[in-house]
């Protein structure tokens, strides 16, 4: 798990939904000993533009959230 990584709230303008296979997608990479920082922040950032706020701020920002805690 990268360390170190903020979860920032989604607080621009809603994206197109972001489809749950893709954000599962983004928890293997965040999980991968070889990301770095720079990608890991990347990854959580695009992944956030191209969600809704209720997806984002509801669900997929407490998952992040929660797998950081357990990965510290």
């Amino acid at each position: 798990m990268v360390q170190g990584l903020k979860i920032p709230k989604h607080s621009g303008p809603d994206g197109q939904g972001l489809p749950r296979n893709v954000f599962d997608q983004l928890i293997e990479l965040l999980k991968d000993k070889d990301t770095s920082v720079e990608e890991a922040k990347a990854a959580v950032e695009l992944c956030l533009t191209l969600s809704t706020h209720t997806q984002w701020n509801d669900t997929y920002r407490q998952e992040l959230i929660n797998l950081v805690i357990d990965n510290t």
